[in-house]
């Protein structure tokens, strides 16, 4: 018995799209897979070493989060980058963490990125430093996809202020807090 050919256009469209579709659904779930498979999102900062406490503070300042998510946009849009944001959103809670929605600006798409950042004082008490701890584009977790450094102009940016502004007057970081709705340096002298 002879092998019959399908030559029929429609019948090949077809065939082409449910072929398209099921190899795209597999792709797709290996992806999911690979992207997702035992990363839990990490919510608590690594701490480093203590300079201090907030009871040794000589100055508590309190950040809103109200005034961080007014300038969340505009600075990040300030700084040289490949993409800009659309539109961001950051929600603080307690342990030095705080959940962030950002929509970036790439092309005529809007991707909604989501994840978890934490706050913490450096080593050396001259400034904050916020680490990356999770992030994700749906249900695609990202964060082993993220180069190293990615917060590095942010965390280059806040230590030259914080040098710029506490630094002169021989303060350092001794601890970052967080709650439900501010961020809170602790600040003391060197040596005290």
């Amino acid at each position: 018995m002879a092998t019959r050919i399908v030559r029929n256009p429609l019948v090949m469209a077809v065939l082409g799209v449910l072929v398209g579709f099921f190899g795209g659904l597999s792709i797709g779930a290996a992806l999911l897979l690979l992207l997702g498979a035992g990363s839990a999102p990490a919510t608590t900062v690594p701490t480093a070493s203590a300079v201090g406490t907030a009871a040794t503070a000589d100055i508590e300042a309190v950040v809103d989060e109200v005034y961080i998510n007014r300038i969340m946009v505009e600075s990040a849009n300030d700084m040289s980058g490949p993409v800009s944001l659309a539109a961001g959103k950051m929600d603080l809670r307690d342990g030095g963490v705080a959940d962030f929605a950002v929509a970036l600006k790439v092309g005529p798409l809007n991707p909604v990125f989501e994840g978890v950042v934490g706050f913490r004082a450096t080593d050396d008490g001259s400034s904050i430093e916020v680490l990356l701890l999770d992030v994700q584009l749906g249900r695609l977790r990202l964060k082993r996809l993220v180069p190293k450094g990615v917060l590095a102009d942010i965390n280059a940016d806040i230590k030259r202020m914080l040098v710029d502004k506490i630094g002169s007057q021989g303060l350092s970081v001794l601890e970052v807090r967080t709650d439900d709705s501010t961020l809170r340096l602790f600040l003391g002298r060197e040596g005290d």
